[in-house]
């Protein structure tokens, strides 16, 4: 079968009548509501101004599949023959990951079992000649299968990222072929269209769901920014003990994100191209060095550790550089390194440093959440406001009176973890997965 045949679709043709995603549920034998394939249909508001399209999309088994990539646990595996990408729910570890790097929303997570699952384009169909079975089944034409052509120009709702997709979209003229509608017969008149592209898809990831994340890059950079220190000769002291009670904490709480917790010895299989295994490969060698180091006191071990530190930490960062951000700013408040050189500063006793990193923190903090609109969302605002009080306001008269004091240096730490932890929580509600449904504000028309 030739690698460079895929999925065709025509949107001038597609009615939204379902039938590609029943034949997968018949085929795949799968079971709702987790469905393979998915129909999206843009403009749900029937504005009479804007196109009303449907699009029919699964898995398009790129060429530079994301998801193959960035699987910690090596689940993803491409047929030889037929190009198709498999997912292996035997070595899945449920960690999500593939479904933000996938800007199709092509894997999808299955709570009931824990791991994930995807659209295999119909692979035993296609070794026997036949074509897959949503496209057999399609009525209208609209879904369809054959070759490919890479060069072609992505159409609507298909993402521009180098991963080289196998589908064709056709019919994408229907957006600009809208017949003219009196807006009084409507019952539309006077809707505000900037509303319409001011409205937001909920994003699967947000603190409530990512909170073992955002504790786990919490605790971590406390952890390698504390280590730092320790390379200072007069920085403060803290039990080793509590370093390793710390980091017990926050490697277990780096499993419960998991959706098979006991599989996580596989989340490192994937070192060679997945950001995430990198991260825990780091992670792990920073916490055995640093810990040996501590007890045995070797320098060499020590140097070892903190370069390991680093590493987990760019690590960390580069696993979110497969979603989108809603911030502008190339580096974000809640930065890891950053965060980390600020418990580097208050523990060696840097204060003019960590003065200098509190107000580049909060500058980008602002710039960062300056996008929300207080009035919309106020519990947001509050918050916001509670990180730059306990990290910014408190902090400056802190250390103008007297960090050296020991329990004014007590308040001041408490105060910094209470504003990192707080800027970290809302970091996750600021990313989201590309999805088809992003492009939707292209369907905006101008009436003439």
């Amino acid at each position: 079968m030739d690698n460079c045949n895929g999925f065709i679709f025509d949107y001038s043709k597609c009615v939204g009548c379902h039938a590609c995603l029943v034949a997968c549920y018949n085929e795949n034998q799968t079971v709702p509501p987790v469905s393979w394939r998915v129909i999206n249909h843009f403009n749900k508001e029937k504005l009479p101004l804007l196109g009303f399209i449907h699009q029919s999309l699964a898995c398009n088994h790129c060429i530079e599949a994301p998801c193959l990539k960035s699987c910690p646990s090596g689940a993803y595996s491409k047929d030889a023959i037929t190009g198709a990408i498999i997912h292996d729910a035997d070595k899945c570890i449920g960690c999500k990951y593939c479904t933000w790097a996938c800007p199709f929303d092509a894997p999808k997570y299955n709570e009931a079992i824990g791991v994930i699952e995807k659209c295999n384009f119909c692979n035993s169909r296609l070794k026997e000649g036949k074509e897959p079975a949503c496209t057999t089944n399609c009525p209208t034409g609209a879904l369809s299968f054959g070759f490919v052509d890479m060069d072609k120009p992505k159409g609507f709702g298909i993402s521009q990222k180098p991963i080289s997709p196998r589908i064709n979209t056709f019919g994408d003229e229907v957006l600009h072929s809208i017949p003219t509608l009196d807006m009084d017969a409507a019952g539309t008149e006077g809707y505000d269209v900037t509303q319409f592209l001011k409205k937001t898809t909920p994003s699967p990831i947000n603190t409530k769901v990512e909170w073992p994340l955002a504790l786990f890059s919490f605790f971590g950079s406390i952890l390698v920014g504390w280590f730092w220190a320790g390379l200072i000769g007069n920085s403060i002291e803290f039990p080793l003990w509590l370093f390793i009670l710390l980091g017990s904490i926050s490697a277990l709480i780096s499993v419960l994100h998991l959706g098979k917790p006991l599989r996580a010895y596989l989340s490192i299989i994937n070192v060679r191209t997945s950001w995430l295994s990198r991260e825990i490969l780091s992670m792990g060698i920073f916490a055995v060095t640093a810990f040996v180091g501590l007890i045995t006191g070797s320098f060499s071990l020590i140097i070892i550790g903190s370069i390991a530190g680093l590493l987990f930490l760019v690590c960390i960062e580069m696993v979110y550089s497969v979603v989108r951000k809603k911030y502008s700013t190339y580096i974000h408040s809640a930065n890891t390194i950053l965060t980390a050189a600020t418990f580097f500063t208050f523990f060696a006793n840097y204060y003019d440093l960590l003065l200098l990193l509190l107000v580049i923190k909060s500058a980008l903090f602002i710039a960062r959440t300056a996008i929300i609109e207080v009035k919309q969302v106020p519990l947001y605002t509050l918050v916001a406001f509670l990180r730059l009080f306990f990290g910014f306001v408190l902090p400056i008269g802190i250390i103008a009176f007297n960090p050296n004091i020991n329990y004014i240096n007590q308040l001041l730490i408490a105060f910094i973890l209470i504003a990192e932890l707080i800027d970290r929580a809302l970091y996750y509600n600021e990313i989201e997965p590309e999805r088809p449904i992003h492009f939707e504000r292209e369907l905006v028309v101008k009436k003439e």
